[in-house]
């Protein structure tokens, strides 16, 4: 021991920067593992196993065969992962879990219930990854297989709204945020969070941030935490509202107001100051309309004055921008270059660079091409870029048809109601008071017309829905067969002498046609058969599971099947089976 001392006596600074290092080291590590902490992906569920049934007014489970898993007696369940085997069960003012054994699970807690979100893309409103659980009169967060994620040192769990795997949790009565793996992501010093609600296809919610708010005398006041979990403006603003729709999806544009007057920020900088009565985003031109002084300029999205802030009105139409001052008129171009020549009232960008849609100054719209020539007069009440050089045209009846660059008519202006389903090439085109729809190709064929009928767009084709059949089309207009579309089928829907049966994949007869309609076989091997206005359902072999009985489940679509039940929506994304 004596020759411990004498060393440590005669060694101080070794010894000193030795103990320093394994501090670096052990702070380092520890960053490292919160940092990988923070990183995470929202769960995704792509496979449901498990669904709510209602029965006789009380809700149980069954699988994918129609199966009870947990008999119809509660109150109220809710699955909040259907790829899990947890149930949350509520009887009365008593709360349980179960499993797919009908076994009580996650006993030595108060209690434990899924968590709730609003405002996301997700049909399934609940955090898909963990549950809370209620221990000592504090709450914490387990996973599905019962794993204690945190600690019970919360005195309110719930999903923070318009961000999903990101909880909203509440500490000595401030409310910070913590990912679903525990990771403390905002500290809980604030009244209320809400995520900013920015989304994208690719970044999900990654790229969100955070409106914190907190109650003073003076009412409520915000701030605003960024993605990367830094401070971008302190809590002592009276609003904050991020632009949702920015040309580059990585800036973050802020447009708050304090003591009455509005700045932009940008990123983590001010880009516009905070001097002005009001300031709106304009998205069609990324630019700002401000206010200061009962007067009106613009500023566009770097920052840079385009008008000057002088007029006591302004009017953004299209490229153009009106400017009003008293008696006298300006017109400016999104540069901010004075119009001497005015021709247009308006000039409106497309998606296509070689076409723009111009009005004249008694409201009618016309055609001109990059290079500012005339391609269609001034005529028509209204026009709008479908894809190539087609355009949808309104008359003076406020019929619509199709018109391309030359003003070959393509449609007939006979249609009260046409539009292009979103992201195909594939027209819609309605007559109201025939009720039928007309349904064109990208090449402005007439490929289906029905009666009283919908479409719906899935994934990889669109389904043209009646009470008499349905329709398959490809993204172009194609008509599918339903064989192409429900490859993975063993039988198919199949109409002769206008009654339906099933037929295999070489077309032999399976089940008669003996049905006023079926539906295709679902993922589940279900299918609907109706008869005298009634439906039931038979197998993938083809067995009737149910006669047809069910008069009440009419939709604008077809009904689904699991097993002997039917789903009905009940809003938020959320169904049940029945057998109502």
């Amino acid at each position: 021991m004596e020759n411990v001392l004498d060393f440590v006596k005669n060694n101080k600074i070794k010894v000193l920067v030795a103990f320093l290092v394994i501090v670096i080291i052990i702070i380092g590590i520890y960053k490292f593992l919160e940092s990988k902490n923070k990183e995470y992906t929202f769960t995704e569920v792509s496979t449901y196993n498990y669904f709510v049934l209602n029965k006789d007014s009380k809700y149980g489970v069954i699988d994918t065969t129609g199966k009870f898993i947990i008999e119809p007696i509660y109150d109220n369940v809710n699955i909040p992962n259907p790829e899990k085997a947890v149930f949350i069960c509520r009887k009365e003012d008593n709360l349980i879990v179960l499993n797919d054994s009908n076994e009580e699970i996650f006993t030595e807690y108060e209690e434990v219930n899924s968590i709730g979100i609003n405002g996301i893309v997700s049909n399934i409103p609940y955090e898909k990854t963990v549950l809370k659980y209620k221990k000592d009169g504090k709450y914490g967060i387990i996973n599905f297989d019962g794993k204690e994620i945190t600690k019970p040192i919360y005195e309110e769990i719930k999903g923070l709204e318009n961000k999903e795997s990101e909880l909203l949790v509440k500490y000595s009565g401030k409310y910070g945020v913590i990912n679903v793996k525990g990771a403390k992501l905002i500290k809980p010093e604030y009244d209320n969070i809400v995520a900013d609600g920015f989304y994208t296809d690719k970044n999900n919610y990654g790229l969100s941030g955070y409106i914190l708010s907190n109650k003073t005398q003076e009412g409520y006041k915000y701030g605003y935490i960024n993605y990367k979990y830094n401070e971008v403006l302190n809590v002592e603003y009276d609003t904050i509202e991020r632009i949702l729709d920015t040309k580059n999806i990585e800036d973050t544009y802020l447009i708050a107001s304090k003591n009455g007057k509005y700045g932009v920020v940008k990123n983590n900088k001010v880009l516009i100051n905070y001097s002005y009565q009001g300031i709106e985003y304009n998205s069609d031109n990324s630019m700002f309309e401000i206010e200061k002084n009962d007067k009106y300029g613009i500023i566009d999205y770097t920052g840079n004055s385009i008008i000057p802030i002088e007029y006591t009105g302004i009017e953004i139409n299209g490229i153009y921008i009106q400017a009003f001052n008293d008696e006298e008129r300006k017109v400016y171009n999104i540069l901010g270059e004075v119009i001497t020549d005015l021709k247009y009232e308006a000039i409106l960008k497309t998606q296509n660079e070689n076409y723009q849609i111009t009005i004249n100054e008694d409201g009618f719209y016309g055609i001109i091409n990059a290079q500012n020539e005339e391609l269609v007069k001034n005529k028509y009440n209204y026009i709008e870029y479908l894809f190539e050089d087609y355009f949808i045209v309104s008359n003076e009846n406020g019929k619509l048809g199709v018109i391309n660059s030359k003003e070959e008519v393509k449609l007939e202006l006979k249609y009260d109601v046409l539009q292009k389903i979103e992201n195909t090439n594939v027209i819609e085109a309605k007559i109201l008071k025939e009720k039928n729809t007309d349904i064109y190709s990208s090449n402005l064929e007439l490929v289906y017309s029905v009666k009283e009928g919908f479409i719906y767009k899935e994934n990889e084709y669109l389904k043209v829905y009646s009470k008499e059949e349905d329709k398959y089309l490809d993204f172009n207009g194609g008509i599918l067969e339903a064989k192409e579309v429900f490859k993975d089928n063993t039988l198919i829907s199949s109409k002769k002498d206008n009654k339906w049966g099933f037929v295999d994949r070489n077309e032999n007869i399976v089940v008669e046609y003996n049905y006023d309609k079926v539906t295709e076989f679902n993922e589940y091997g279900y299918a609907g058969i109706k008869l005298n206005n009634k439906w039931g359902v038979i197998d993938s072999k083809g067995n009737i599971v149910k006669e047809p009985s069910y008069e009440d489940i009419e939709t604008n679509s077809n009904p689904e099947f699991l097993g002997e039940f039917y789903k009905v929506y009940y809003g938020y994304g959320e169904f049940y089976y029945t057998d109502k």
